[in-house]
């Protein structure tokens, strides 16, 4: 999303300033409840707010809510309708990689093949790059409340100068994929939304998944009492652009729930939506996104080593009105999703401990904002 880059490096930090591990030893769907629901009571005493929910392989083995998702004092729950914020970003990856196995573009095609009016210094810019963030382009064009179509957004694109020579480095860009979920939308002919909702999220199960395409009526939603940019909840701000928010088209806003979430980590790991050549693209440590190169971008994940050494691929972001977080083990089949609106302790702070937890080690306190 446009507000928040990711918070890696202090994620990831935190995750490397573990103490003891536990005794109990810890396979794929096993959690300490015990230790998780202190590690939570403690952030809740805090002033966390939110969704927690943690799967595995096979189905949720954890969810709990914590505080009012709305101003009717509805509480959270793994139902209720969160702003992902760039989360979003993983299935605009996986789309065009179901468009990649249907033999409709290679991930080396150029813009030139799908927008002829593109400017020189940007035809050359390659689907893989857009997916990696190395296409040279802005972090963003304009706010996301801006009401703003899709070819005018793409002509603000091409007329907006690099910042960096395509292929040069990582530098986290929502321009690159809103300009995918274009290219989305010309090569399989939908919206980028009803697309995903075909080719994704109906096999997955996800039918609370999507913009404007869900019935959002009567269904529970993270709304704030005091407005925001002039809303009080992201549906409001779908709502008002009727479609022309290309903003967030295809890099973030997409509404969901925990349970959805979920949902789509294990279709993951099945062949529900991808095929195993394709997962292995998705979540490829494609290039480094600091200078140590440790810490790596698949197409719309961030792929780095948890503490036990193994692959751990995760994204957060956050908007106007919420963030969230979204960590995958894929070694143990384990997945944890939280999302939040309000609140003194931050999402990441959460999820690290979580994290601690899942992989058998000692969690770290959470603190409030205004302690760090």
């Amino acid at each position: 999303m446009t507000i928040f880059r990711l918070i890696l490096i202090a994620a990831l930090g935190l995750v490397s300033q573990r103490a003891t591990a536990q005794t109990a030893p810890h396979h794929g769907g096993f959690i300490d409840r015990e230790v998780l629901t202190r590690f939570l009571n403690d952030a809740e005493d805090k002033g966390f707010k939110g969704i927690v929910a943690v799967s595995g392989p096979d189905g949720t083995i954890f969810s709990r809510g914590f505080g009012a998702a709305d101003t009717m004092g509805t509480a959270y729950s793994p139902q209720t309708v969160v702003d992902i914020a760039s989360v979003t970003k993983q299935f605009t990856g996986a789309a065009i990689l179901t468009l990649f196995e249907d033999g409709k573009l290679s991930l080396n095609d150029r813009l030139d093949r799908f927008f002829p009016d593109v400017p020189t210094d940007k035809a050359a810019i390659t689907v893989h790059q857009l997916l990696t963030h190395t296409a040279g382009l802005p972090h963003g064009l304009g706010e996301d409340k801006e009401i703003i179509g899709k070819q005018d957004y793409i002509a603000r694109a091409f007329a907006t100068p690099l910042i960096l020579r395509p292929g040069e480095r990582y530098e986290y860009s929502n321009v690159g994929f809103t300009l995918a979920a274009a290219i989305i939308e010309q090569v399989s002919g939908q919206s980028y939304e009803d697309y995903l909702y075909e080719a994704l999220w109906k096999p997955a199960g996800m039918v609370a998944t999507g913009y404007l395409r869900p019935n959002w009526n009567d269904r529970p939603m993270q709304t704030h009492a005091a407005p925001i940019e002039g809303f009080h909840a992201q549906q409001e701000l779908l709502e008002k652009a009727d479609g022309k928010f290309w903003h967030l088209t295809g890099n973030g806003g997409l509404l969901s729930t925990a349970e959805n979430i979920l949902k789509w980590h294990r279709a993951l790991l099945k062949n529900t939506v991808l095929s195993d050549e394709s997962k292995a693209l998705l979540f490829e440590p494609h290039v480094p996104e600091d200078a140590d190169g440790v810490y790596h971008y698949g197409y719309g994940w961030s792929v780095v080593p948890d503490y036990l050494g193994k692959k751990l691929v995760w994204h957060n972001g956050g908007s106007y009105f919420a963030t969230a977080d979204f960590w995958r083990f894929p070694a143990q089949g384990t997945a944890f999703f939280i999302a939040s609106h309000e609140g003194d302790i931050p999402t990441f702070m959460v999820a690290d401990g979580i994290a601690a937890i899942l992989l058998g080690k000692t969690p770290r306190p959470v603190s409030r904002q205004a302690e760090e």
